[in-house]
């Protein structure tokens, strides 16, 4: 199993490359070879900006400009008058939707805050802060899909607009604590997606704005989700094939790695905000996920591409590595590699 030591190095991205064009990050892969029947999505192109700007920031590796002038040139192409972004183009560039999900539209402006605050290019940064200011958001703060908040609001932190981020954390917690019970402390009767997103931009939240209801909220609701998501012992995600309703069963599989990179990212941010071990302890024990640590015992990285199943499965693993299993591994390696240049 890895250590913590084991994300000094910069991680491969070989099969990142492989899934780009000169048009953006491809959505699917049959086995490892890009599918480019299903197009691009806004999703995996905008968190593809987020792990290029973070594995620059870490690395210092400037070749990794060219891939993020790409994804970033993707989001350009999907703007929408008004404020807001188409999500699916064809392989052929035709524009596949009236208008993006809640979500990819959240991880757009997540993305465009990372880019204000850490963009190198100078041009692009300022692109990334214009798009930013006309960005429509504000009917977002009381729509039902609060994985999207909180993917606001993480663009809002990374943006500096601490006033405005605020507004997005006590909503937050507002539903939590309107939702919270003491068998499901949590901020929904139901387990779905990107679970972990909640606590880890709450913990953003009450680091940088010093607050520590924020931070109080991030801990109680991640520890129990780490309690619950484990099967014998191991890290298992809320399995997608169902999910885990309160009252009813619990879905087991299929367990996905954007469940697990989530889980990465806020026991780390927790342990930023804390000062606590424990929390990075629990990070990299999450990250093992990857490499065998879960409830198949088998690794979810091909080690001949350096891409990444796409789910762990009853009977082993979804041999397809599609744009969202490498690019959202890719946040956590890198989330922990922060971390571990000072070890």
């Amino acid at each position: 199993m890895a250590k913590l030591e084991d994300f000094r190095n910069p991680p491969p991205l070989t099969h990142l490359k492989r899934l780009t064009t000169r048009e953006g990050l491809i959505q699917h892969a049959d086995m490892d070879v890009p599918d480019p029947s299903h197009g691009y999505s806004l999703d995996d192109n905008a968190r593809a900006i987020i792990a290029t700007l973070w594995y620059y920031s870490t690395f210092q590796d400037p070749s990794v400009l060219r891939l993020l002038e790409i994804y970033f040139s993707y989001v350009k192409r999907v703007e929408k008058e008004g404020g807001s972004f188409h999500n699916f183009l064809s392989f052929t560039e035709q524009i596949l939707d009236a208008e993006g999900s809640e979500d990819s539209i959240g991880r757009t402006i997540w993305a465009l805050g990372e880019m204000a605050k850490t963009c190198p290019d100078e041009a692009m940064r300022k692109e990334a802060k214009a798009i930013l200011e006309k960005a429509s958001i504000h009917h977002h703060l009381d729509h039902p899909h609060i994985r999207t908040k909180a993917y606001i609001l993480l663009g809002l932190l990374a943006a500096d607009q601490r006033e405005e981020a605020k507004r997005w954390a006590d909503k937050l917690v507002e539903v939590y604590k309107k939702n919270v019970t003491s068998d499901w402390p949590w901020f929904e009767n139901y387990l779905s997606y990107a679970n972990a997103t909640l606590p880890y931009a709450l913990a953003e939240a009450g680091r940088i704005l010093e607050n520590q209801d924020y931070i109080d909220v991030s801990r109680e609701s991640l520890t129990w989700l780490d309690s619950i998501s484990r099967i014998d012992g191991k890290p298992a995600p809320i399995g997608q094939a169902g999910w885990y309703f309160k009252d009813g069963a619990k879905a087991t599989y299929d367990q996905q790695p954007l469940d697990t990179s989530d889980m990465v990212l806020a026991f780390a941010a927790l342990r930023q905000a804390t000062g606590e071990k424990k929390y990075l302890d629990k990070s990299v024990e999450w990250m093992n996920w990857y490499y065998g640590n879960n409830s198949q015992s088998i690794s979810v990285v091909c080690d001949s591409t350096n891409g990444i199943y796409d789910a762990v499965t009853p009977g082993g693993v979804n041999k397809n590595q599609g744009a969202e299993s490498i690019v959202t591994y890719l946040l956590a390696f890198l989330s922990l590699g922060q971390y571990a240049k000072n070890v």
